[in-house]
């Protein structure tokens, strides 16, 4: 089944230290590209978030947002002192104090506090966070998965009803090839009566049968018609086909633009241009396919 790679899903659990929540949303990329933000004493479990999207997803930009709102009375950190800055804070002020007369320049315990890096924040044991915040993330993931393929479905129909377009302008093409070589030889047959010259007819047919092969699609509808029929198998695939759609979506504009290069008559030209525009249309969507 086909699966997009523009989706979004979110969730959260309810957990004795607090409320998690977390977002997910995926956008088109060429390979696998996440992006986790999420709480420093969670940073533990960034590989093993990894290794878990990377089971559920090939292709894509994932940004994962995690967020703790933590109760009350939530305590997952040990508050230390940094006891050798300490010391030189209290040497520094009472140097100053030797220095600076009839001015206060006393530390209260506040100002002592609110120096950096004095009071060291010791994450706790957050082995069962890890665990509630994983169990959060695949139920999200699966939640975009799902989402992904449903927008893949949306895709597929836009896919076949423009692979339709390509099969008929294709038929309408091969249904004329006869008429565009006839064609051929009555215009050459009309110049030669225009300018009035006696003409031998050996050479006649060899420069015919020339500009019939310079002016022959039917190789190219040929190879249209195999690339149709397997992008209509790819797109059946229980896997992901995106970069393979994608070479045959290339391999459909060649075809396209030879059959333009090579056009007799106004019907092949503007069928080339109907393919052109129907081909690009799938390859945008194309972009979005895992």
């Amino acid at each position: 089944m086909l699966k997009s790679m523009t989706a979004f899903a979110n969730g959260d659990i309810q957990t004795p230290y607090g409320r998690f929540t977390c977002e997910m949303r995926s956008v088109n990329q060429r390979f696998l590209d996440t992006t986790i933000r999420q709480p420093d004493f969670l940073r533990k479990s960034e590989g093993k978030i990894r290794k878990l999207l990377s089971t559920y997803l090939s292709r894509g930009k994932v940004e994962v947002f995690i967020k703790y709102y933590p109760n009350p009375d939530a305590d997952i950190n040990d508050l230390s002192i940094n006891l050798p800055m300490l010391q030189q804070l209290l040497h520094c002020n009472e140097e100053i104090n030797k220095k600076v007369i009839d001015v206060n320049t006393d530390f209260n315990t506040m100002d002592i506090l609110t120096w950096p890096q004095l009071v060291i924040q010791t994450p706790k044991d957050t082995t069962e966070l890890q665990q509630t915040t994983l169990d959060l993330i695949k139920n999200v993931t699966e939640k975009l998965l799902k989402a992904r393929i449903r927008e893949g479905e949306s895709l597929k129909i836009v896919l076949l009803e423009k692979l339709d377009t390509i099969l008929e302008t294709k038929n309408l093409v091969e249904k004329h090839i006869p008429d565009i070589q006839k064609g051929l030889k009555d215009r050459l047959l009309t110049k030669l009566k225009e300018i009035d010259v006696d003409h031998n007819e050996d050479r006649f047919e060899q420069e015919l049968a020339i500009l019939l092969q310079k002016a022959d699609i039917i190789e190219e509808t040929d190879r249209l018609n195999t690339h149709i029929t397997e992008i209509q198998r790819v797109i059946e695939l229980d896997e992901p086909v995106g970069r393979r759609l994608d070479f045959l979506i290339q391999e459909l504009h060649r075809e396209a633009n030879t059959i333009g290069s090579k056009s007799a008559t106004i019907l092949t030209s503007q069928s080339s241009i109907n393919l052109k525009v129907a081909i690009e249309q799938m390859r945008e969507q194309v972009q979005n396919i895992e």
